[in-house]
């Protein structure tokens, strides 16, 4: 098995297209691949579309540098630090189409892709209105049972992004914590990047809590990015960085002031010019667990 280990530019560079799905994995303000996000933005790519289970900064960022054409997720914000300014305001202008789902659409969504099936079906969506705002969602009648059901289409991702504590050179990812859909998304995309604060052997993997939860077989670049979820959270290593979370949002609440953010934290050399912008070992030691 090939060392899958490369920089950050080099994979987003080789792998991320753009018009390309993208599925971000984390939830909310936890483990978010955001050095990964704000390299897309450096390389300007441009149609992108995102899923994501919980949304947060980095579809806001995104969004924000013009990066986006269209997301599909149940929720996208900032949770206690409030809402996610550029997303509001895109949705809100028309700028990027919406496709409402729900945690359980985008989970059998993913899902379908894994089991090669054309849909997978719910209950929970009858009489919603989700079915109002999405015409591929279709209602049917049970062949067994003859009761109404829902059929979920697949979700076909072109590049799943997700940010681990640990993984090996072969591509095997560890996660300490909540999986959520990370190992779905690594599993049904079609290419697969994994980010991680620490290289490891295969050994160590083995012996981790959860092993591998996102397998070689379906990653082709990992990249050593130490506190490459800031300003999001990842377990073991570090919480959420409350006071860069409130900054952020009060640069965005207008569009010029994300231009300024983008301008001041986000085009910068490297993730490692990024970690000096935010404060350096100073700040990174208030967040350390």
């Amino acid at each position: 098995m090939k060392d899958k280990i490369m920089s950050l530019k080099e994979a987003i560079e080789l792998y991320v297209e753009d018009g390309d799905l993208i599925g971000i994995g984390g939830l909310s303000f936890w483990r978010k691949a955001t050095a990964a996000t704000r390299e897309i933005i450096r390389q300007k790519k441009k149609n992108l579309g995102v899923v994501s289970f919980v949304g947060g900064i980095c579809a806001d960022m995104l969004i924000g540098a013009g990066c986006l054409d269209r997301i599909r997720t149940s929720f996208i914000g900032m949770e206690l630090f409030g809402l996610a300014p550029n997303h509001r305001r895109a949705v809100g202008a028309g700028q990027i189409k919406v496709f409402e789902e729900t945690e359980a659409t985008i989970a059998l969504g993913l899902k379908a892709i894994y089991l090669k099936l054309p849909f997978l079906p719910l209950r929970g969506l009858l009489e919603t209105d989700i079915l109002k705002v999405r015409d591929d969602i279709k209602e049917f009648n049970c062949p067994l049972t003859g009761d109404k059901l829902v059929a979920c289409p697949p979700i076909q991702v072109d590049v799943a992004i997700i940010h681990v504590p640990y993984a090996d050179e072969k591509g095997n990812g560890n996660i300490q914590g909540p999986v959520w859909l990370d190992d779905d998304l690594a599993k049904t995309a079609k290419k697969t990047i994994v980010t991680c604060e620490k290289i490891v052997e295969t050994e160590d993997i083995i012996h981790f809590q959860g092993k591998g939860q996102i397998p070689m077989q379906k990653v082709d670049a990992v990249v050593k990015v130490p506190f490459g979820a800031h300003p999001t959270s990842c377990f073991p290593f570090y919480t959420y960085d409350a006071d860069h979370m409130m900054k952020y949002i009060q640069y965005c609440q207008t569009a010029d002031g994300f231009k300024e953010y983008e301008k001041e934290y986000i085009a910068v050399a490297s993730h490692e010019e990024y970690l000096e912008k935010i404060g350096g070992i100073k700040e990174i030691l208030k967040i350390m667990t």
